[in-house]
């Protein structure tokens, strides 16, 4: 007959390694969130470097302006999608690092189940082994030569 903690350890392998799998979402949501932050600021800087040069800009004309112009509105909502994307990413991996945090509690509190029910097992087997030696000498008879 099994004991009952090797069968709670059935449970705790196969949650151990569904906690992986979450932590492995977890780090990949955080790597994706910050190529989105990288790329944000690579944006910020070249919109911020693009939009000062139109200071120097003085005698153009107006077609070179338009296009200027339309080109900093492409820019502009260039950042803001890469804004949304770093919201988002934020978001799922804000998901992921609380379904990991579960599965880790989850485990946890199935090591202690094991764990408590190890120490009942080796409390019952020496209580055992202690019956065992007690009625040991009284079953023996002292050996006589006749």
């Amino acid at each position: 007959m099994k004991k009952r903690s090797q069968k709670i350890n059935k449970v705790l392998a196969l949650e151990a390694a569904a906690e992986r799998r979450f932590g492995a979402a977890t780090g990949r949501s955080r790597q994706e969130l910050q190529e989105h932050v990288a790329r944000l600021g690579e944006l910020s800087a070249y919109r911020q470097s693009y939009s000062s040069h139109s200071r120097s800009l003085q005698d153009v004309n107006s077609a070179h302006w338009k296009d200027y112009q339309s080109f900093l509105q492409r820019l502009d909502q260039a950042v803001q999608s890469q804004r949304q994307l770093v919201l988002d990413s934020e978001q799922n991996l804000e998901i992921h690092r609380r379904r990991w945090l579960a599965k880790r509690q989850r485990i946890d509190s199935l090591q202690r189940v094991v764990d408590r029910y190890q120490a009942e097992e080796k409390q019952f087997e020496e209580r055992r082994e202690q019956r065992v030696q007690d009625d040991l000498p009284a079953s023996e008879k002292p050996y006589t030569e006749d």
